[in-house]
């Protein structure tokens, strides 16, 4: 069961959307990959997982039960046993700045020191099924985090959103033209505002978006592909997703293809939808 929901109105500058799911994995434990991300993941979590930092890593760790992670810019494994609920909140990189004083440097963050009563509240209510009750809490206290934290949104993440609704297209020569600052200037404030370089967000949402549609259509050309997405051409677009995914488009199209049929699946991967800036 996968479900996504939109947060409080006054949070959609922060955060593209909430996501919940359900999942039982029985018998014996399940193995799943988790692909870089274009947003930064609040995750609330009831269950038994653990989880590593790289894709072909055997050092695992048990997955707290409130987490910030992301941006990564290499494959994640999770491993589950039995039934697993999650919480989460996909929050665009200024919003976990703004919020949490995220930045690319901060990998993963325990956030029972930064709110104990919550990090217990939301899991306890995620083991009773309460999802509605848990999405209230977390609304209330992202709302109480904002009134505390807001700051007026600058050149920098406005340059960002641009960078997010062409996909990772816009040249950031241009974005400064437009935005009357030079170049210099806006990746300055990419360091303070956004938390994570305008090259750097550029690759990772291009790379999602192409991730996601080859899921999506595993028989999608590769060269047509490469040209919406602005890569020089297919080579550079199979060296940079090589580079991500750690495995060429080629063989990613074809596990997705493998994924259209569950039995025959040994590694579930859950695909995160490419959804417009609100």
């Amino acid at each position: 069961m996968y479900l996504e929901v939109l947060p409080h109105v006054r949070l959609r500058q922060l955060v593209r959307t909430y996501w919940q799911i359900e999942e039982f994995h029985a018998p014996g434990q399940e193995e799943h990959r988790f692909m870089p991300e274009r947003t930064v993941r609040l995750t609330f979590f009831s269950g038994d997982s653990w989880q590593s930092g790289a894709a072909h890593s055997d050092a695992l760790e048990r997955l707290p039960g409130a987490t910030l992670t992301g941006m990564w810019l290499a494959p994640r494994r999770l491993v589950s046993v039995g039934l697993t609920r999650a919480l989460g909140v996909e929050l665009y990189p200024w919003g976990a700045r703004q919020l949490f004083g995220w930045s690319m440097a901060m990998q993963g963050l325990d956030l029972a020191p930064v709110s104990a009563p919550v990090s217990r509240a939301i899991p306890a209510l995620l083991r009773a099924g309460a999802w509605a009750e848990a999405r209230e809490v977390l609304d209330d206290w992202l709302l109480e985090r904002l009134a505390t934290h807001e700051q007026a949104l600058g050149v920098a993440v406005q340059a960002a959103s641009a960078l997010y609704t062409s996909l990772g297209t816009a040249r950031i020569g241009t974005l400064a033209e437009e935005l009357n600052v030079s170049s210099r200037q806006l990746e300055r404030g990419f360091a303070q505002e956004v938390g994570v370089n305008a090259k750097t967000l550029a690759r990772l949402i291009r790379f999602e978006e192409a991730h996601n549609r080859l899921y999506v259509n595993p028989d999608e050309g590769l060269a047509g592909l490469a040209y919406d997405l602005g890569f020089a051409d297919q080579a550079h677009l199979t060296r940079e997703f090589r580079t991500m995914a750690h495995m060429t488009p080629r063989a990613f199209a074809a596990y997705a293809r493998q994924m259209a049929h569950p039995h025959d699946a040994l590694a579930p991967v859950t695909p995160v939808v490419a959804v417009p800036l609100p």
